[in-house]
């Protein structure tokens, strides 16, 4: 087993695990759809594709972890105010059509009014372990020059810092061999915490295991499946 670890730092950060439709919440951890649709992204691999979930089937196969990084300033929340769809023409062009929200009768629902959080200042680190080192290997090549943009939930929340990935043997090391890179102290390392992807006491299961975001017209009647989680201590990692 081999394992890649990489920073995540952002004024703002979005990880909505479980929301839908107008109230969009924030995980207090990054959620494996996000970070898997980070890599995605970096590797080009195109959600409109028909094979899309084919290719995706070696991430989503990784064990995901989040450790959280201390920062002098406490993390927060804020909710913004959005709307959708508002000021569309049906008559001006297909495009503005097809902006406008629909009832599922196909009625015109006019303006839609939402919510969105985010998290602010802070500071994460994903790890994601298995047994295809090509595969962890083409992950950090594409995370250092990625194909698309990367971003933290939301195509708001881009990177404020490189996302300096490095490979380890273990998810231990990983974390370790990143903290030293970020000049951060490695003995803080016992003492942070996080979530990870195994059974264990206190484990819930969050439906954040994708399968396909695209969702190719209804090929793929589950886009996402549940996975177990668990608070963790960096020292429970081995």
């Amino acid at each position: 087993m081999s394992s890649i670890a990489f920073h995540l730092d952002s004024p703002m950060q979005s990880w909505g695990a479980s929301s839908r439709f107008q109230y969009r919440e924030t995980d207090p951890f990054p959620s494996k759809s996000g970070i898997i649709g980070l890599v995605a992204a970096a590797l080009g691999i195109d959600k409109h594709a028909p094979d899309e979930a084919e290719r995706l089937a070696p991430l989503t196969a990784l064990r995901f972890t989040a450790i959280r990084l201390p920062k002098k300033h406490a993390v927060t929340r804020f909710t913004d105010f959005h709307t959708i769809g508002g000021g569309y023409d049906k008559k001006r062009s297909s495009a503005e059509k097809m902006s406008i929200p629909r009832k599922a009768s196909g009625a015109p629902f006019g303006t839609v009014i939402t919510r969105r959080s985010y998290l602010t200042d802070a500071v994460f680190i994903a790890i994601l372990t298995g047994e295809d080192e090509t595969l962890l290997a083409q992950t950090q090549a594409a995370l250092l020059d990625p194909v698309w943009g990367v971003w933290f939930g939301r195509k708001t929340c881009i990177p404020a810092s490189p996302l300096s990935p490095v490979i380890a043997r273990s998810p231990r090391e990983a974390l370790a061999d990143l903290l030293q890179k970020l000049g951060r102290d490695v003995a803080e390392m016992e003492t942070l915490e996080g979530v990870t992807e195994e059974d264990g006491p206190g484990t819930w299961f969050q439906a954040d295991q994708p399968v396909a975001f695209g969702r190719h017209h209804g090929a793929v009647p589950e886009p996402y499946h549940s996975r177990p989680v668990r608070r963790i201590t960096a020292h429970d990692l081995v």
